[in-house]
């Protein structure tokens, strides 16, 4: 019979042998390995933030499969400072990644968005730019921190909110895309406050920045709010307090070191947004605080923290069952540093939507004076995530080997398997004495009430070395019971909808056709289908008849909407339970997606040359705008408006939308919109229309309008 050693030397070789066939181990670790690609330098941002997730989940014992398998995770990180982002993400198709992290830049991510999503793996990008992800149509993008406009907005609330401040202007400070998003998404977002910036300058020379302070400085302004270049944005904060300016200042990068060393000590008091502030004091935060100082000996900032949770949301994902983008997009209520991560309520591909407002003190220390999560106000003195509370760790005995419970509850069962029946619970930080063990120690045995009782160890804490405890041979695997035949059960569902006119129009009556089904064994007794509209809230039902097995009838929700609006609506089969569907229960809703809009009166693809004007009615009574080749901007002629609509398609904008509140402006400069945004326009003929940005190429501006009906 052979001894103990000869037992465990034949596992290891037949261990070695699982090993050879499986490709992703760590070398020299025997586990199983998930590699994630970083865009960035090796000590850059999102490098940094990644890299101190990694090292905790692996000193933790790495992430868990669904399966229960725990693997490692790897970052293969790719410079892209001075090289061809291009190449370096061609570089990584090879690397068998479950994920990529970067970007950093909303410019790099549109620039490189077919060869990002060709890695067939989810991006996660810390971009936050507005239209960032509207151009990703394979759902693998994902942001990792809350867009541009809902920092514009947390800023504009503050502004009224807090300090009744109405006299503003926006100054922009340089010609990035990104920039331009800011101020753009700022002004929509104050327009929507009742806050209209009286004005707004670009001021991105020294000359045009010294003539803008003067303007301002005259104006009897309460706010001023700059976007842009960092030490532009120093010069002007100083220029204007020295031309007497006593307004507030509120700048989108206040944390730059730049800023502050460019302001002449003027810095004190600049209020404003970020996705996370590193003087956070919630106990997520100070945690995450204190492990990046005391790895890196530097504080993080809001890439860093966006990227720490990037990793925490992809071992979420991880460690459920199915395909990881479809994962990701599904979680809810992840507990990330920059607060709840909740990609499953928030639009397709976003992750974070919380903000936070600060205001510099008087040696730069940025001091946190709101939250937000989307457009609801929380408040700061509670944190953003439940206090964490350190487990204390089993100190193992001298005698013998002892584990400890690490889940809330696990199950002991009478063998090895999950085909064992369940004995009883353990619950967390519980100990107990091991007895014995499986021949691969995989699974551990204990005394339970009189009798053995088996945990399986990747859910535990062992202390102590296993192999000197005795192999316990499995009893044998129970017979399963075998499974009542169930009665035949109805099973109403509703399987396809169609919607009549689509889009439809607003005012007039709607149609929307269910066909709905008794997928079931059984008659299913007359039932109630039903769903309630936005944006109006308009509730339609009908009553289905009595439905034989396999019989299917189509009815009808009609109802009139008085507002545009694209939108999304549950509809429910069975809606009062009247019938017992057994296993059936789960599978009554379907999910509606329409919009609503004015009648489209004319539709045309536009190439505009220098100096072309367009009429978009068509009718040559009045020209509407101008492709200018002396400004290179688009004007508007006459009485018309523009305005940049950011994060709509030309199929989603709607006519509402187009108010003047947010279309006000009369010129609009080519740093403003790039190829596939959206510009509302109210027209010298006050009808309202938009126009996406097809190509702008060289000189010509090639476009599609649409114009809708008053």
């Amino acid at each position: 019979m052979p001894n103990r050693l000869t037992r465990i030397a034949t596992r290891m070789g037949f261990i070695a042998f699982l090993m050879l066939l499986t490709i992703n181990f760590v070398s020299g670790q025997g586990s199983p390995v998930f590699r994630i690609g970083v865009l960035d330098d090796q000590n850059g941002p999102i490098s940094n933030g990644a890299r101190l997730a990694v090292r905790e989940i692996n000193a933790n014992g790495g992430v868990q499969g669904a399966d229960g398998t725990r693997f490692q995770l790897e970052l293969i990180i790719q410079p892209v400072s001075g090289t061809d982002i291009t190449n370096t993400i061609a570089s990584l198709r090879d690397a068998s990644l479950i994920a990529v992290l970067g970007p950093e830049t909303d410019a790099d991510v549109k620039d490189n968005l077919q060869a990002l999503e060709a890695l067939n793996v989810p991006v996660l990008t810390p971009a936050i730019g507005d239209t960032t992800l509207t151009e990703a149509e394979s759902g693998r993008l994902f942001r990792t921190r809350a867009a541009q406009l809902l920092q514009g907005r947390a800023l504009a609330t503050i502004l009224l909110d807090d300090y009744q401040l109405t006299r503003v202007a926006t100054v922009q400070l340089d010609n990035e895309l990104e920039t331009s998003a800011g101020v753009v998404g700022f002004t929509i977002s104050a327009s929507g406050l009742n806050i209209a910036p009286q004005f707004g300058l670009q001021a991105v020379t020294d000359t045009a920045l010294t003539d803008a302070i003067t303007q301002l400085a005259n104006s009897n302004l309460e706010a001023v709010v700059a976007y842009g270049e960092p030490q532009q944005a120093g010069k002007l904060i100083a220029g204007l307090r020295n031309a007497g300016y006593t307004g507030q200042f509120v700048y989108n990068q206040a944390n730059n070191p730049i800023f502050r060393s460019s302001s002449q000590s003027e810095y004190a008091g600049t209020f404003s947004a970020t996705t996370w502030p590193f003087t956070a004091q919630d106990e997520t935060s100070l945690i995450f605080r204190d492990s990046y100082v005391a790895l890196y000996g530097e504080l993080p900032d809001a890439v860093e923290a966006a990227s720490y949770d990037s990793i925490m949301l992809l071992a979420a994902a991880i460690n459920l069952p199915g395909e990881l983008q479809t994962n990701l997009a599904q979680l809810n209520a992840v507990d990330g540093v920059q607060g709840p991560l909740r990609p499953a309520q928030l639009q397709r591909g976003e992750t974070s939507n919380n903000v936070a407002v600060i205001q510099l003190g008087e040696f730069g220390a940025p001091q946190v004076i709101a939250r937000f999560a989307g457009n609801e106000r929380l408040d700061i003195n509670v944190p953003v995530l439940p206090t964490l509370v350190p487990t204390a760790a089993a100190t193992p005995t001298p005698d013998g080997v002892v584990v400890t419970i690490k889940q809330v509850k696990q199950n002991i069962r009478s063998g090895p398997s999950t085909a064992y029946d369940v004995l009883g619970q353990a619950s967390q930080n519980e100990q107990y004495q091991v007895v014995g063990a499986t021949i691969d120690n995989t699974w551990v045995v204990i005394q339970y009430r009189g009798t053995l009782g088996w945990l399986a160890t990747y859910l535990l804490d062992v202390f102590g070395d296993l192999s000197t405890v005795p192999i316990i041979a499995p009893p044998p695997t129970p017979t399963p019971a075998p499974t009542p035949t169930q009665a035949p059960a109805p099973d109403v569902v509703i399987t396809s909808v169609t919607i009549n006119p689509s889009p439809i129009i607003v005012n007039q009556p709607f149609v929307i056709t269910l066909t709905v089904s008794n997928a079931g064994g059984a008659p299913s007794g007359q039932f109630a289908v039903a769903a309630t509209f936005p944006p109006n809230n308009i509730y339609s039902a009908a009553i289905i008849p009595a439905l034989a097995p396999g019989q299917t009838v189509l009815t009808n929700l009609t109802g009139t909407f008085t507002n545009t609006g694209c939108y999304a609506v549950v509809a429910v089969a069975d809606l009062n339970n009247e019938v017992n569907e057994g296993a059936g229960e789960n599978n009554n809703v379907f999910n509606i997606n329409y919009c609503i809009n004015k009648p489209v009166i004319r539709q045309a693809t536009q190439t505009l040359n220098p100096n072309d004007a367009l009429d978009l009615e068509g009718n040559a009574v009045q020209a509407d705008l101008q492709w200018s080749a002396a400004a290179d901007a688009l004007n508007a002629f006459g009485s018309a408006h523009i305005g940049v609509l950011p994060g709509v398609t030309l199929e989603t904008v709607h006519y509402d939308l187009i108010n003047a509140s947010v279309i006000n402006q009369t010129s609009l400069p080519r740093t403003a919109f790039a190829p596939g945004n959206v510009i509302g326009v109210i027209t010298a003929d006050g009808n309202r229309g938009a126009l996406r940005i097809d190509d702008m190429s060289g000189t010509q501006l090639r476009i599609t309008f649409v114009l809708y009906q008053n």
